[in-house]
């Protein structure tokens, strides 16, 4: 018991040199992958940005002022702001789509924040789906897209297809604005539908967006939107330095429209086309399967190959035609238009009228339409 004693006192003595060569030791005397000691601010790696004491929507003020609304806005910009490569990837991905979306917008007469919608949406990835079956650039639901005129079979989703779904996309918003005034209200409505801000409105007995209580995405959705708003109209104020040969180039191709009574085999296309089944896939994210579809649809081929479209469909051997591939008749369903289904089944409205004996476009829900085949 007692031989223990100095065997402590003799550990205690070496620790307490060993302490004292260490604060001796100068800094320079430190190997070189050593590193050194901290500055005392050196904790401040992140930038902290402020967002603006102002902002507008579409043209409609965010109500900043309310402290609900500046913490809202301050959450999304705070997530958004330091993901960096996140944004990133949305500078890249900008300059494909955003000046695309600007013309459409334009031409439309919307506003140019609405190009913004697709970055919230898809982060500006074409084909992109998520698990609710949402799916492109704009997120339609197959039941949405549909309604809109898109088309959504085995052979073709036109969620996916650039022209076709942003023209949807901005006649929704179009019909979303008209029904509820506010672009607020319009916004929250494409997110979580029609119906959930309809009901919410009527319930809570209110028609301000900031003071609506909704699904909490649909709360957060439009001040996300002013987020990257606020980050891709100054990125570089942000610390976002991407430099110009970093951006994705537009992809480059030749639009054109087709209408077919058959179907044929992609691959074939391709190669008698003097291109490959993997180039057209890319151009078209929307030929969902192996072959060309029939009827009515856009297509992006390689430069400087459409003139040779004329002659492979002359030599090009079309698929076995698929027996009661086309249906007859279409009963309309909640929120259809004569013009959305004239759209979807490439059927002039003039002829749907005739053939159903219609004196106007007012159709019915649950109305049995011929569509004369």
């Amino acid at each position: 018991m007692y031989n223990k004693k100095p065997y402590k006192i003799k550990h205690i003595i070496f620790f307490a040199l060993g302490i004292f060569l260490i604060q001796a030791t100068p800094l320079a005397a430190l190997p070189e992958n050593q590193p050194s000691l901290p500055h005392k601010n050196a904790g401040q790696i992140f930038p902290s940005f402020k967002i603006p004491k102002t902002l507008s929507f579409c043209g409609e003020p965010l109500p900043l002022s309310e402290r609900h609304c500046r913490e809202m806005l301050d959450r999304e910009f705070t997530i958004a702001v330091h993901n960096r490569a996140q944004v990133e990837m949305w500078l890249k991905r900008s300059s494909r789509y955003l000046p695309f979306f600007a013309k459409e917008l334009k031409a439309a007469d919307l506003p140019d924040d609405l190009k913004y919608l697709p970055v919230a949406e898809s982060s500006l990835i074409v084909d992109i789906h998520s698990r609710a079956g949402a799916a492109g650039l704009w997120q339609f639901m197959k039941h949405t897209g549909r309604r809109q005129g898109l088309r959504i079979t085995t052979t073709i989703d036109e969620r996916l297809d650039l022209l076709a779904a942003t023209r949807s996309a901005l006649s929704y918003l179009s019909f979303l604005k008209e029904k509820f005034s506010h672009w607020s209200l319009a916004l929250a409505a494409y997110n979580c539908g029609e119906q959930r801000v309809s009901s919410a409105m009527d319930e809570q007995k209110s028609s301000d967006y900031y003071h609506l209580s909704l699904p909490q995405e649909s709360e957060r959705y439009l001040y996300r939107l002013a987020a990257i708003k606020i980050i891709l109209t100054n990125p570089e104020i942000y610390g976002f330095n991407v430099s110009a040969d970093q951006y994705y180039q537009p992809l480059t191709g030749e639009p054109v429209s087709l209408k077919l009574k058959n179907e044929f085999l992609l691959t074939d296309f391709a190669l008698q086309l003097g291109t490959t089944y993997h180039t057209l896939k890319k151009l078209n994210p929307h030929l969902i399967s192996k072959q060309l579809p029939s009827g009515r649809f856009n297509l992006l081929l390689p430069k400087g190959s459409s003139h040779k479209m004329a002659t492979v469909f002359k030599t090009l051997k079309p698929l076995p035609d698929k027996k009661n591939y086309r249906q007859p008749y279409y009963t309309v369903k909640n929120g259809d238009t004569l013009g959305a289904i004239s759209r979807r089944f490439q059927i002039p409205i003039t002829r749907l009228k005739k053939i159903n004996k219609l004196n106007s476009s007012k159709i019915m829900i649950g109305q049995r339409l011929s569509l004369g085949r």
